[in-house]
């Protein structure tokens, strides 16, 4: 009887399992890019501004070979305060942003990209506009009083596929399952 119930127990974990893995989830075709820029003060008496964090993009569109940036987390720091930053600025939300990173220099567009920083950001309502210069002179913030300086990213880090995830699931579950039928074996 205790067999019966363990191959009972067993098929119905392989089941699930393999339907797990066999799924058809959409497609998670996600890209974390660690960025980072400094720019610094245009005006004598002016402070540097600099920030920090994640952008999160879709996978590359290789007709653009770019990215469209979907969401972002991180600080920046102007006027010697660090604020958080709440999130992306939808498409010509700020500006005319149209929230691309590019694959090869320049990294943004002139257009830029836009997101929302806890309290009040360049034009006094938080929000903040990243972007390269029209004139090739270098990246900056629209309306700061700071000069051109650096934007860097980090090659991309792939979020985890669906099926990756469900495998390790299926292989922890499996892994218990084989552990506590050894034990329950020694306990006889």
């Amino acid at each position: 009887m205790k067999l019966v119930k363990n191959l009972g127990i067993a098929t119905a974990s392989a089941v699930i399992g393999l339907t797990a893995v066999g799924a058809s989830f959409p497609a998670q075709a996600v890209q974390l890019f660690d960025f980072q820029y400094s720019f610094p003060s245009y005006e004598a008496n002016g402070t540097a501004i600099s920030a920090s964090g994640t952008l999160t993009t879709t996978d590359l569109d290789p007709i653009k070979n770019s990215y469209t940036i979907t969401g972002i987390t991180g600080t920046r720091t102007a006027q010697g305060i660090t604020k958080t930053i709440i999130g992306l600025l939808s498409p010509t939300t700020y500006g005319t942003n149209d929230n691309l990173l590019n694959t090869t220099t320049p990294l943004l567009t002139q257009n830029g990209f836009s997101y929302l920083v806890s309290g009040s950001g360049e034009d006094g309502n938080g929000n903040v506009n990243v972007f390269y210069s029209s004139l090739n002179e270098g990246y900056s913030e629209l309306s700061s009083n700071v000069d051109y300086g650096s934007f860097s990213v980090v090659t991309p880090r792939p979020v985890p596929e669906p099926y990756t995830v469900g495998g390790l699931l299926i292989a922890i579950g499996f892994g218990w399952w084989t552990k506590r039928k050894q034990a329950l074996a020694s306990q006889k």
